[in-house]
């Protein structure tokens, strides 16, 4: 049984590892967006919801959407009372949250590794607490 478990410790070893080397395309700066996009983006998510804004001059937001214009939309930052106007041509990067669909495939992927941890942790204690007897084969005449 021993052999069992490390192997199994070092397949998950090699899996972290490979992992942790392997670069990932957040790396990439994001693309600019044009006014567009951002004003259809910031409708679909409503008014009352957090997004996160980078503008073209480099600024980072983070707000609550107060209300939406044709041209503008204001934002009440974190711990500030006062509202900041930002122009939908101003807005170079838009964050608005995950989707339903990202969060439908968090859930199963969690789900799945949950589900997969606990069938190998019985598997394993069943392995290691059944006794191995030596029964006699049968003969045939």
């Amino acid at each position: 049984m021993q052999i069992h478990t490390s192997i199994l410790r070092s397949l998950v070893a090699a899996t972290l590892t490979v992992l942790f080397i392997t670069p990932t395309s957040s790396i990439a700066s994001p693309k600019p967006l044009d006014p567009v996009t951002v004003h259809k983006r910031i409708l679909k998510r409503g008014e009352g919801n957090w997004i996160a804004v980078q503008e073209n001059n480099g600024v980072d937001l983070f707000g609550r959407i107060i209300t939406i214009g044709d041209r503008s939309f204001t934002l009440q930052l974190h711990n500030d009372p006062q509202t900041t106007e930002i122009y939908y041509s101003d807005v170079a990067y838009l964050r608005t949250g995950f989707t339903t669909g990202q969060k439908i495939f968090m859930i199963g992927g969690i789900a799945a590794v949950a589900g997969v941890s606990i069938w190998g942790f019985v598997h394993i204690h069943n392995l290691e607490n059944k006794q191995l007897s030596n029964q006699p084969t049968p003969v045939f005449p």
